[in-house]
């Protein structure tokens, strides 16, 4: 319904629009998967402790998903060490499921008061690890950025007649669907080189 309603108000929208209105629309949807995709590499701190790393945990509360910060005060102790004191000791097992299940290749050491992550030195392996986790989150902005062109694409073949004007716009969509495609594999390129590195 929200679909066919989106639709409709471009279908009214677009004989009043230029191009680069459209264009701008598109821009704005592959940003925010350029923004998410960028924040997600940046997380990666390799051989260093960096709370950002714990972000994303979520941890089941209450039979509600809670996120980590909410829970539980976490703070950097060494270089390569973060500790996690929740406010309430018997929700540990949980935090510590949850860490775990986020396969972020962290050691945990629950002392029955606090979980203790150890920020494991880089090896061979877990370099190749990194490289395909980072592999992977690649290939899947990839196919949001496809997406956003492919719905475009159906926007402007479903709102205009004329077909040299749909192929104008096509051709558009199609360029900057490239720029974004170049733009997330640069990032990807520049987090292996840095995993590569160290």
């Amino acid at each position: 319904m929200k679909d066919f309603l989106r639709i409709k108000v471009l279908k009214m929208l677009i004989p009043n629009q230029k191009k680069e209105l459209i264009l701008k629309q598109m821009k704005d949807k592959m940003n925010k998967i350029l923004n998410y995709f960028k924040n997600l590499v940046a997380k990666i701190r390799i051989g260093k402790a960096n709370t950002e790393i714990l972000d994303d945990i979520t941890v089941e509360y209450y039979e509600k998903k809670i996120n980590l910060y909410h829970i539980a005060r976490i703070e950097v102790n060494h270089s390569n060490t973060i500790l996690i004191k929740p406010w309430y000791t018997k929700i540990l097992p949980a935090i510590e499921k949850s860490i775990l299940k986020a396969n972020l290749g962290l050691v945990t050491i629950n002392n029955g008061k606090l979980i203790k992550i150890v920020i494991p030195n880089l090896t061979e392996e877990r370099r190749k690890e990194l490289i395909r986790m980072n592999t992977r989150k690649l290939e899947k902005a990839k196919i949001i950025l496809r997406n956003i062109r492919k719905e475009y694409n159906q926007i402007i073949k479903f709102n205009i007649i004329d077909i040299d004007t749909v192929n104008i716009y096509k051709k558009h969509i199609d360029i900057v669907t490239r720029e974004y495609i170049c733009l997330i594999e640069n990032i990807f390129n520049k987090k292996k080189q840095e995993i590569r590195r160290i």
